[in-house]
Order: structure tokens, then C-alpha cells, then sequence
């Protein structure tokens, strides 16, 4: 196992399959999952990992992952975690319902997450890539994940880590890039529903600099 842990709070599909990536490719895990003990029973499957309630993670993970819906990750998680993960780094993978978006303007769900978080420093990642894709990912698989956030130190640290994985890490801006990245999941979900390719569906980013077809 490498060093520091990292958190997962949400163990549905998606938090799973990001504990799964992460176990994968050597990281300790805490897990914080709902009522049901989703975070006991997914510790369970991961040799290592260890089921937390939400204080611990924000306690003792410098990341922590949000596979959350965003109405329960800013009414729920962010007023009980949001001052011990004050200085950590938070990546938010969610992609808006639009329920949850409140009226006057274009904000991404990831504004709105750092908006409850604002000690914290907030990186949108993951939310083009579906659970089941993630699951597939393995060294030099190279799925192009775009991440977007204010502070560049988080931002590396986030590369560090999922670039370590095998996927292709994308720095695309500032946190209100975050629109775009949402959109893009969007239009992700249409391919995969609406045009039948399924939910594996993803993207691999190439410049001109780079060897090869593009894929």
C-alpha cells in the first residue's frame, strides 16, 4: 500500500468503482458509505480498505472523492465535514440533476460544491467516465479525464493520482470550466442512451504533439 489514504464518501456504483481504481493501483482506501452500510460492505470486497464514518475521512484523508448526488453533498456531507476538510482537497464527480440547480445562471454543480466547501480546495474529475468504464480502466488505457479547479496544487496532486491509474489526466481551467466539463458528460450520456453505444462510453484526447491516430 502507498501512503496518506485516500476518502471515498458515496459507496453506490460510482464511489465503488472509483475505491475500485484506486485499490487497484495500490492506495489505501477509507469509505464512507450511507445507512445501509455501503462503505462496510464495499470494505469488504477491497483487502485493506477501511469502512469510516464521514468525521474520520474528512479527518484523515488529505483527498477525499464525493460520490454523491449534489443535493447530499451540500445539505447533507458539506455542514458535517466542511471544517475538518477546511485545507484538504475535495473532487466532486457529480453531474447535475436539474432539480438540484437553483435559478439565476449558468453555475456547474461544482461551483456549487465548492460554494459549500469554501475552505476547501475543490476539483471537478471523474463525472465524464461512467462506473462501468472505470472498472475497465488499467495501465496505458489512457481515457481522457478533464479536471478543473482553482488551485493549482490541488490540481497536480489530483493528476498524481489518477494519472497513475492509466487514465490521461486534462487540466481544462479554472473551476468554472466546470460547465463545460458537465456538459460534456451530458453529451456522453446521449451517445451512450440515445445512440445506443452503451454505458462504457468515453473519450481520448489527442494534440498534435502526439503520436498516432486519433481514437
Amino acid at each position: 500500500m502507498r501512503g496518506e489514504p485516500v476518502g471515498v464518501v458515496g459507496c453506490g456504483s460510482m464511489g465503488a468503482a472509483i475505491a475500485g481504481l484506486l485499490h487497484r493501483n495500490g492506495h489505501p482506501l477509507l469509505l464512507a458509505g450511507g445507512p445501509r452500510r455501503t462503505g462496510a460492505l464495499l470494505a469488504d470486497t477491497l483487502p485493506g480498505a477501511v469502512a469510516a464514518d464521514l468525521a474520520t475521512v474528512a479527518a484523515r484523508a488529505p483527498i477525499v472523492f464525493l460520490a454523491t448526488r449534489l443535493r447530499v453533498t451540500c445539505q447533507v456531507i458539506a455542514p458535517l465535514t466542511a471544517r475538518e476538510l477546511a485545507g484538504r482537497i475535495v473532487v466532486d464527480v457529480s453531474n447535475p440533476d436539474p432539480g438540484d440547480m437553483p435559478a439565476g445562471g449558468p453555475r456547474s454543480s461544482a461551483e456549487l460544491v465548492a460554494d459549500a466547501f469554501r475552505k476547501s480546495a475543490v476539483v471537478k474529475a471523474l463525472n465524464c467516465v461512467s462506473a462501468r468504464r472505470l472498472g475497465l480502466v488499467g495501465p496505458g488505457d489512457g481515457l481522457t479525464v478533464p479536471i478543473a479547479g482553482d488551485h493549482p496544487a490541488a490540481k497536480d496532486a489530483v493528476t498524481e493520482l489518477l494519472g497513475g491509474t492509466g487514465l490521461n489526466v486534462v487540466d481544462a481551467g479554472p473551476l468554472s470550466a466546470s460547465t463545460w466539463i458537465e456538459s460534456l458528460a451530458a453529451f456522453l450520456r446521449h451517445l451512450g442512451t440515445e445512440q445506443g453505444l452503451g454505458d462504457s462510453v468515453g473519450f481520448r484526447l489527442t494534440t498534435p504533439h502526439q503520436k498516432g491516430r486519433p481514437t
